[in-house]
């Protein structure tokens, strides 16, 4: 598989046999692996209402998750003044802790990611939360110890640029045709096809199938299920990875 061949999966489609089996995974977070789409647009929309802003619709909210919240603000509310980013990014914070219990993880992706971490398969994630958001939502789900190394938009040029891709290559010593990135936007997919990385994109998170196609991932599902088959049948198997601690990667 290669970035220039797009690969369409469905439900029927069977698990083809896969010469080069991916090395790594690179998750998004929100809307690929944590049920939290709703919640982000539903923090997004009340901010704006906080300060008296005009109201985008629910898509055009949806389309900038996986951006940072500064790339975010910046297309979602235009008309936000300089001296009103503190005070939304307060607000919407405020509303998302509100929802914060109320996230979980889609059925079986801790499954998928405890299957996969005992394969010996790297596990790493890219994404638009902070670096508090993120280790705060890790720890909360239990998921500690699976992840080899995380990039988060505070220490990264924000999607789709791909530094956080390149961050991790760097880091993990992979290279990027071992690797395959997991998302739910357009956002995710350009990231990986400018790395060089496949990319599997997801159509039950933010984006909705159409647009996810126009950005020619290597494959995209609709459902959970069908990306965990997608992914458990092209991963390498058994001890084809170095396991992490031979590797020196984080805990």
């Amino acid at each position: 598989m290669t970035q220039n061949s797009p690969l369409a999966a469905s439900p029927a489609a069977s698990p083809a046999v896969v010469v080069n089996p991916y090395q790594a995974v690179v998750f998004d977070w929100d809307g690929t692996l944590l049920d939290s789409t709703h919640h982000i647009v539903g923090a997004l929309l009340a901010a704006c209402r906080d300060l008296g802003l005009r109201e985008p619709t629910r898509e055009q909210a949806g389309w900038v998750i996986g951006l940072s919240l500064q790339t975010a603000l910046r297309q979602l509310v235009p008309d936000l003044r300089a001296d009103q980013a503190d005070a939304f990014a307060e607000r919407y914070k405020a509303h998302f802790m509100h929802l914060l219990g109320e996230m979980h993880l889609f059925d079986g992706q801790a499954q998928l990611l405890r299957d996969l971490h005992a394969r010996g398969i790297v596990l790493a994630v890219a994404t638009g939360k902070s670096r508090q958001g993120l280790n705060t939502s890790i720890e909360r789900l239990g998921l500690q110890g699976l992840f080899q190394a995380t990039r988060t938009v505070d220490e990264a040029r924000g999607k789709p640029d791909p530094d956080m891709l390149e961050q991790l290559l760097m880091e993990l010593d992979l290279a990027p045709e071992t690797v395959l990135m997991v998302g739910d936007t357009t956002h995710d997919v350009l990231m990986a096809k400018a790395a060089g990385i496949d990319s599997l994109a997801v159509s039950y998170g933010a984006h909705r199938a159409s647009l996810l196609e126009s950005s020619q991932p290597t494959a995209l599902v609709g459902t959970v299920p069908d990306m965990q088959a997608w992914i458990l049948a092209r991963v390498a198997a058994g001890d084809a990875v170095q396991p992490v601690a031979a590797r020196g990667g984080e805990a």
